[in-house]
């Protein structure tokens, strides 16, 4: 338990300490070097789609809201998304990841098709 809470310590003081002084969220691509940096420790397998997702479809800064509930998300959600439940309150942007996920075939019937990268 004591190292789940350190985690988010960390992962929570990172977005303060990566975005821009003055700034109110994280440029897209401190986000995505940030999450590829916190989450290689914990091994989320779906970071490099996640990234991958924002890269072709977001193109936005990330807000603290993204940041903190992408955190949740990774460590409640089954990598498979057996456990997502599309009615959950979860923010618009991870609602998209999940569709994007399936579109793509990279979650087919409950099991993550392919755990290497695709670029």
């Amino acid at each position: 338990m004591a190292k789940v809470e350190k985690f988010r310590e960390i992962y929570n003081f990172a977005f303060g300490w990566a975005k821009e002084k003055g700034q109110k969220s994280l440029a897209l691509d401190t986000a995505i070097g940030m999450w590829q940096l916190l989450f290689a420790e914990k091994q989320w397998p779906l970071v490099d789609y996640w990234c991958q997702f924002l890269q072709e479809h977001h193109n936005k800064a990330i807000s603290r809201d993204t940041w903190s509930q992408l955190l949740e998300f990774a460590r409640t959600i089954d990598p498979t998304l057996s456990n997502y439940d599309p009615e959950g309150a979860w923010p618009y942007l991870i609602d998209e990841f999940v569709d994007y996920l399936n579109e793509n075939g990279i979650i087919h019937e409950g099991k993550l098709s392919d755990w290497s990268f695709k670029h």
